[in-house]
């Protein structure tokens, strides 16, 4: 894809604590793993974009999800802050999907444009009731954390700006919606939770990638997924810790 290049960085807003068969099908049952919550700045072209915005606060977190540990430093805020930037400077956010762990905190993005898909606002607002919890939907008696954020809604992809294209790619939940960035090191593909760990990547006796445990519909996932493969040269996963062993991508 060519293009404008840009760069990506990965922020840390805190650590969930989470059985690692919940993040790569069958694989782990039992075993409990510490994962980040990140956002992602992408930079160029004289634009600064958020991919996903993090969760909730600790207290939150725990009482309605799972354990959550947040330092100081990894206040959404701070953790801009130390790169340099304002939640105010940001121009745009994607938020890949509805979940409780990705869109929080959207309200400290105050002249940005919010974009999202049709098919995950629609489902977040009347998910079936086993993900009820996950959206913090009404449904649930909840109040979902972006009830005040305007949405530009997209149906499919999405031309974002030159080198910059929003992906629909539905997996780890009908609406989900992934960042295709063009860099000077090639494609990168920020998946968020469609690969949630580089472990999905790496496959195993029945073949690779390997999704998560939580989808609605199998064979959209895995065609997401080969369709990830063709179209990228880099994947940055969602909730892997190694993706912070990098300060900066591209």
């Amino acid at each position: 894809m060519p293009g404008t290049h840009y760069t990506i960085t990965p922020l840390s807003v805190g650590t969930l604590t989470i059985d690692h068969s919940q993040l790569v099908w069958g694989q782990g049952f039992g075993k409990r793993v510490e994962v980040p919550v990140l956002m992602f700045y992408v930079e160029g072209g004289g634009y600064r974009i958020m991919v996903d915005t993090g969760c909730s606060d600790p207290e939150s977190a725990a009482k309605y999800h799972y354990p959550f540990a947040r330092k100081p430093e990894e206040d959404p805020t701070r953790a801009l802050q130390s790169i340099g930037v304002s939640p105010e400077e940001i121009d745009m956010v994607v938020a890949t999907h509805l979940h409780w762990d990705h869109c929080y905190n959207q309200e400290l993005f105050t002249n940005a444009k919010f974009y999202v898909q049709r098919t995950e606002l629609q489902f977040a607002a009347a998910p079936f009731p086993i993900f009820a919890n996950a959206y913090e939907a009404p449904t649930a008696g909840m109040v979902p954390p972006y009830s005040k954020t305007k949405f530009e809604v997209l149906d499919g992809d999405f031309d974002l700006a030159d080198g910059l294209r929003i992906v629909f790619a539905p997996g780890h939940t009908p609406g989900m919606c992934c960042l295709l960035a063009n860099t000077k090191e090639g494609v990168y593909y920020i998946a968020g939770d469609n690969v949630q760990l580089y472990e999905n990547l790496e496959g195993n006796r029945f073949g690779r990638p390997i999704p998560g445990i939580n989808f609605i519909n199998l064979g959209e996932y895995y065609e997401t997924l080969r369709k990830m493969l063709r179209i990228a040269d880099h994947v940055l996963p969602g909730h892997d810790m190694k993706v912070l062993d990098q300060a900066r991508y591209g």
